[in-house]
């Protein structure tokens, strides 16, 4: 199962969540401002890996961070959904649509 670093004080991190909870994917959040244990764990992660090179010059902290069964590191939830092939469930807030995704007809 797949580890999600994240905060509830963080839009894309809610997003993120968000958005693996509709798609059915398994993950195991960690709310790492829910507790000193969890936030220790994301530093220990954060600080010895350098997939978090970009994220530390340009002073992002680095969250929603998806830590795969692999143990390789990603920050573009989506994009690495696409790539486990999974269908993305499109979401119509209002109105009605002739495309699946969606969008107009």
């Amino acid at each position: 199962m797949i580890k999600v670093f994240g905060s509830p004080l963080c839009p894309h991190c809610v997003s993120c969540k968000e958005f693996l909870e509709k798609n059915n994917v398994a993950f195991e959040y960690i709310d790492i401002t829910g507790s000193i244990r969890a936030l220790k764990q994301f530093l220990a992660l954060r600080d010895h890996s350098s997939a978090y090179d970009d994220a530390k010059r340009e002073g992002y902290i680095g969250i929603p961070t998806l830590v795969l069964e692999d143990g390789s590191i990603c920050f573009d939830y989506e994009e690495w959904l696409k790539g486990e092939e999974t269908s993305k469930v499109a979401v119509v807030e209002s109105g009605q649509s002739c495309n699946i995704d969606g969008t107009g007809c």
